[in-house]
């Protein structure tokens, strides 16, 4: 597998930073509070808020190319992907061909100034993480965490399964499979029973389905206890 690191400019990196910011208000905030995104003082006060003014915007991204965006930070990065990252990726990545995933043959690394973690994007391959506010340390599970993601995100998206559900998922790959904790505190932990070794080992694509139909059952059961409550609720105030 070719793999590339490339370092985003300031500009660029705000440019990463404010997409972060527009996908939390329209896709996470009902799942992770905002300190869970934005690992910065400031960010965190100012990018909470959602709906910002270009002003306002304007006024951030000023704040964020001066006083965050930290060049020498992210090349520093740079080295510890190179000696310590890639060969820990590569490393997993030959146990992670034991599953009838995704096996990329082509990584681009990009190492932004923002204050927000890690993410990924399977239509380019590509992972972008923000070194500034992980230790080294953490950096290379982080990469293998996000190259998971990148991995199984094809079947995820065909069995429609929730987030929670893919992070558990690939949580259990990291621990599992790969050998190693990714610390990642988000995810449904119900579903450990499906995803151990030996069953993910076995017939990986099985688990998914079963997933599947233990996602869609809790939420009928959910929907009905839900719909009871509601009823029992309407009559009390009918009474």
């Amino acid at each position: 597998m070719q793999i590339d690191i490339q370092i985003l400019s300031a500009e660029a990196s705000w440019k990463h930073q404010h997409e972060i910011y527009k996908n939390y208000h329209k896709r996470y905030a009902t799942i992770y509070s905002a300190d869970k995104f934005f690992y910065h003082p400031y960010l965190l006060e100012k990018l909470s808020v959602a709906n910002l003014q270009n002003d306002d915007l304007q006024e951030i991204a000023t704040y964020f190319k001066t006083n965050i965006y930290n060049r020498e930070k992210l090349e520093q990065a740079q080295t510890t992907i190179l000696t310590k990252g890639i060969p820990f990726l590569r490393q997993k990545n030959e146990l992670l061909k034991q599953l009838p995933i995704k096996h990329p043959d082509k990584l681009t690394i990009s190492l932004s100034g923002a204050m927000s973690g890690g993410f990924y994007n399977t239509d380019q391959n590509t992972i972008t993480i923000s070194p500034q506010c992980i230790t080294p340390q953490f950096l290379p599970l982080l990469l293998t965490h996000e190259f998971t993601h990148i991995c199984i995100e094809e079947h995820i998206q065909q069995k429609h399964l929730s987030h929670l559900a893919k992070e558990r998922i690939v949580s259990r790959i990291c621990s599992e499979i790969l050998g190693f904790d990714d610390h990642n505190s988000v995810g449904d932990k119900t579903l450990d029973k499906f995803l151990t070794k030996e069953n993910m080992l076995n017939d990986f694509l099985s688990v998914l389905s079963r997933i599947k139909k233990y996602g869609e059952t809790k939420q009928i059961i959910e929907n009905k206890t839900f719909t009871h409550a509601t009823k029992q609720k309407n009559r009390r105030k009918g009474g």
